[in-house]
């Protein structure tokens, strides 16, 4: 007669098969399907040039390999294709986001013309945080922030949307007295970048990784960085020393686009198992060494990834931060 199996090799024969009828139901979901990321920007800048190197290796890391549709839906800083993934997207796990880096402020401070919520939408990863920096052209005659808070003339700041990041900070700047003139209505980095190249701006505010397609600009430091959003770089200003207290609230809700990165999102109530399914497959991506090796021919940056639970959990210690007061201050730099 054979020996009976031990209690622990029963429950790990259920476990095992527990984890391959999961395996399998993943593989049915995504086998031979189309999984459809839509990225918040034009072709040509940070936020499209990382969105397809996400789809050109996340399909290797998803059960069933599904194949993926790339589709660019550009519009209000990342807004328009958040509203899409709230109010039409399927909740099924096959259409995904990555809007762009400040998209979630709009939401958390109420915009108009928001119609999601941050706190309903499904987060599947960041690809980490990551460092801003004010921009100026070297020939400019400004080669410090010093030399900016010196200036006897405005500097024009280029910027996208009204409250990205690259208005945002100018703005709270300028509100402490600093001489800059902003410029917002730029579609893209990549035409952000491309305005400073010819001369029609002389500054911006931007992540290093928007020079994703315009790395000579800082390596033959035709654009030289004056100030930094969090401290890395070594003797370079940042933000929270120059900005006084009674902003670093609205500070924090800016910059909140650096500290959570670029995020891949789902519509909300997408099912708990194909939002795991889909959190392991862009963890598991983010730290592969061929993605990683792709994106550095392009990012001049290296991250570490988030999951989506902890960007879940900072989404909602963000919340907690926009009260009333802040939200009223932000817009008032905001317009």
């Amino acid at each position: 007669m054979s020996p009976r199996p031990s209690r622990c090799a029963l429950i790990a024969a259920v476990l095992a098969c527990a984890l391959a009828g999961e395996a399998s139901a993943a593989d049915d979901v995504y086998r031979g399907k189309t999984l459809t990321l839509i990225l918040g920007y034009a072709p040509g800048g940070g936020v499209d040039t990382a969105g397809r190197v996400i789809a050109r290796h996340i399909s290797r890391f998803i059960p069933g390999n599904p194949t993926i549709l790339v589709q660019n839906m550009e519009g209000a800083a990342g807004v328009v294709s958040a509203n899409y993934l709230d109010r039409k997207a399927a909740p099924d796990g096959l259409t995904v986001a990555v809007p762009g880096r400040s998209w979630h402020v709009e939401g958390l401070i109420r915009s108009p013309g928001v119609q999601f919520d941050v706190s309903k939408l499904s987060y599947v990863g960041s690809t980490g945080a990551m460092n801003s920096f004010a921009w100026v052209r070297a020939d400019s005659g400004i080669r410090t922030f010093e030399d900016l808070q010196k200036s006897k003339e405005k500097v024009i700041f280029g910027a996208l949307g009204p409250g990205t990041p690259t208005a945002m900070v100018p703005a709270l700047l300028a509100s402490t007295g600093l001489p800059i003139k902003l410029v917002v209505g730029y579609t893209s980095s990549s035409r952000l970048l491309i305005a400073l190249e010819q001369g029609e701006l002389p500054a911006t505010y931007l992540t290093e990784d928007s020079f994703a397609l315009h790395q000579g600009l800082i390596e033959k430091k035709f654009v030289i960085p004056i100030l930094q959003s969090k401290p890395d770089v070594v003797g370079l200003p940042h933000l929270r020393e120059v900005v006084p207290p009674r902003l670093h609230a609205v500070l924090e809700l800016t910059r909140s686009a650096e500290t959570l990165g670029l995020m891949m999102v789902a519509p909300p109530a997408v099912p708990a198992d194909r939002l795991a399914v889909l959190r392991e497959g862009f963890f598991a991506m983010a730290n592969d060494a061929d993605y990683k090796a792709d994106l550095a021919r392009f990012e001049t940056t290296r991250t570490s990834p988030l999951r989506g639970e902890l960007v879940e959990k900072m989404m909602r210690d963000l919340a907690a931060l926009a009260t009333p007061e802040a939200i009223a201050e932000y817009h008032r730099l905001k317009n």
